[in-house]
């Protein structure tokens, strides 16, 4: 497996997302482009022009939320034996300390294939399988090359990159899953999440139109790329009208209770104070939050800012325009899903887009 930086520019039509412009019959929805105004994710607006470069940022590495486990085994991702055996290692080593909570990645490093979210798993195992395969994967990245300038976590993925960073132990970022998984277990069938592949701004008419109050924008993740958080119920109503307009869905499976949504604040509160035993270090690598919409400083509360991932929305695609605005030039998702990188692919259009478990579909030239 290698990483090499890649020269040129990428044509408009490569990376973009065809989204069918149809209508469907019968109801009328509002069908507005999102770059007509301001796009606001939830109950904020990202303000590019506030962020302040603190440094020149070339590679960053993206780690991705609970989106899919889709994707080729890491194990056959990694071409060198000693890469291999260190990965394995993390493995083994993320079991034994998620074992005194009952979890583990259930033997997936001998699996001959990435687990099916859908199908029946133990408690916590899919989230560790994510967590212990974007630290093996960026360990092995690193060995093979210079340090990545910054890193930008989504959502869960906040917890491998603080370990990453070097803000918290691999302990601290087991201990994060776990608890989290405890926690989330207790509303789980609240609700979910969906993604729609078109623009906020029509999502946004579609709710208002179906008269959800419930279901709110969670993530804007692309030009044609929002997920919304809801009770099921009022998902499936959603996606049957995106349905009637010509706007594809895909519902995220590994995701069963509210999430990024404001009804989760009970959530976020018992998670916090679930995390206070994990001391934080400095950073080593500096970290962007698409939820705060800045790079995290020594000032913050880490524990406290990955617990208001549960209640507050993400907005991945300003956070992407920020880090390109700051000189990011390379971008390499270190997880599962494939997700991130056809974000940045799609919403920077940047030289160099990079997924080592996908590589045919995200690698970008």
């Amino acid at each position: 497996m290698r990483l090499t930086r890649r020269s040129g520019t990428l044509p408009p039509s490569e990376g973009q997302v065809q989204h069918p412009r149809g209508r469907g019959q019968g109801r009328s929805f509002p069908h507005r482009r999102a770059d007509r105004r301001p796009v606001r994710t939830g109950n904020r607006r990202h303000d590019l022009g506030a962020v302040t470069k603190p440094f020149a940022v070339g590679r960053v590495f993206l780690f991705p939320g609970q989106g899919r486990l889709h994707g080729a085994h890491l194990r056959e991702a990694i071409q060198r034996p000693e890469d291999r055996a260190a990965a394995r290692e993390v493995f083994e080593v993320v079991d034994g300390l998620a074992r005194p909570f009952g979890m583990s990645t259930n033997d997936w490093w001998d699996r001959s294939g990435a687990a099916d979210p859908e199908d029946a798993q133990p408690l916590g195992t899919p989230q560790l399988i994510m967590f212990a395969t974007s630290i093996a994967l960026s360990r092995t990245l690193m060995s093979q090359h210079a340090p990545p300038d910054a890193l930008m976590g989504c959502s869960f993925g906040e917890i491998a990159a603080f370990v990453v960073a070097g803000a918290w132990t691999l302990a601290d970022g087991v201990r994060a899953v776990c608890e989290l998984e405890s926690v989330l277990d207790k509303v789980r069938g609240s609700g979910g999440m969906l993604l729609l592949h078109d623009n906020p701004d029509t999502v946004q008419g579609v709710i208002d139109t179906l008269r959800l109050p419930r279901v709110v924008i969670s993530c804007r993740t692309g030009p044609y790329q929002t997920v919304i958080s809801g009770p099921f119920e009022d998902l499936d109503m959603t996606a049957s009208a995106a349905r009637d307009l010509g706007i594809p869905t895909t519902r995220l499976p590994m995701v069963r209770c509210l999430s990024h949504h404001p009804e989760a604040a009970e959530s976020a509160d018992r998670y916090r104070a679930r995390l206070t035993s994990i001391a934080q270090a400095p950073f080593r690598i500096p970290v962007y939050s698409p939820c705060a919409g800045r790079w995290y400083t020594a000032d913050d509360d880490l524990r406290r800012r990955l617990a208001d991932n549960l209640r507050l929305p993400l907005d991945i695609t300003s956070a992407l325009h920020a880090l390109a605005r700051h000189g990011a030039s390379c971008f390499v998702e270190c997880g599962y899903g494939g997700g991130l990188a056809q974000a940045a692919a799609d919403t920077v259009q940047t030289t160099c887009v990079h997924n080592p478990l996908r590589p045919a579909r995200h690698d970008r030239k």
